[in-house]
């Protein structure tokens, strides 16, 4: 927990960095990709600086998502992210899967958070990254997986972000927050109430810090570095007196 808390640390004060050098130069400042539901975190630190905090993932609904920070004065563009949209076309029945596409990249020397979502339909795929790595992927991939590829970053986005799910059911003492990210988490009780004290849990963008605050079905929330989720219904209650409980993660 110590570590992931000095990590979790460092990456708030990356964006407060960011946030600040964004106030005093009166220019956008951007990160790299990161999950979607990090945004109302920074959202806070970016008030706190004086600036705004805006996310674009290059489609509607991406998971995940580059942050600028800008002050109100110097509007951002969706154009101006430094992202790009690569198209991978193959012929071959066997479709590559998204640990196919990132494997290959990190065999590249690309980073994951210069990766963000990739979404693959039938003879092809579009994924998007950081500007920067768009040459070094249409340079050195030509097989993704077993499957040749061809690779360009002139095809306009023709894919869309589908959100699904995986259903965790199971038995929660209460709903109270620390039993449903204990749930979620697979955490011991009081490691996610710990979790709850340092500000990760984020329901409806807004920050819970009480580990005893009560949560409801159709609650939609997140927990920074175990993803985002929605309490999707209550089945009743056991014999012990345990709350049937479904909750739907999103992939």
């Amino acid at each position: 927990m110590k570590s992931d808390r000095n990590a979790q640390q460092l990456i708030d004060q990356h964006w407060r960095d960011l946030a600040l050098h964004s106030f005093r130069d009166q220019r956008p400042y951007f990160t790299n990709f990161l999950p979607q539901e990090d945004q109302a975190a920074a959202q806070k630190i970016a008030a706190s600086a004086g600036v705004t905090c805006l996310a674009w993932g290059g489609v509607e609904n991406a998971a995940c998502v580059m942050l600028c920070f800008t002050p109100e004065t110097v509007p951002v563009l969706l154009e101006q992210f430094p992202i790009a949209c690569l198209m991978f076309t193959y012929r071959a029945s066997l479709r590559p899967e998204h640990c196919d596409f990132l494997g290959t990249l990190m065999a590249c020397n690309v980073e994951c958070d210069r990766i963000g979502d990739i979404l693959i339909a039938p003879h092809m795929a579009q994924m998007f990254v950081c500007r920067h790595v768009a040459s070094v992927v249409m340079q050195e991939v030509c097989r993704v997986g077993r499957v040749g590829v061809s690779v360009s970053d002139d095809a306009p986005v023709s894919l869309t972000a589908q959100t699904t799910f995986t259903a965790l059911c199971g038995t929660v003492a209460s709903l109270r927050a620390d039993a449903i990210a204990a749930f979620v988490t697979r955490l011991s009780r009081e490691k996610a109430a710990q979790l709850i004290r340092q500000g990760r849990l984020m329901r409806c963008h807004t920050m819970v810090e009480i580990p005893s605050a009560l949560m409801q079905v159709g609650d939609v929330f997140s927990i920074r570095g175990y993803g985002k989720f929605r309490i999707d219904a209550l089945d009743g209650v056991t014999r012990k007196g345990r709350y049937h409980i479904t909750i739907q993660k999103y992939q």
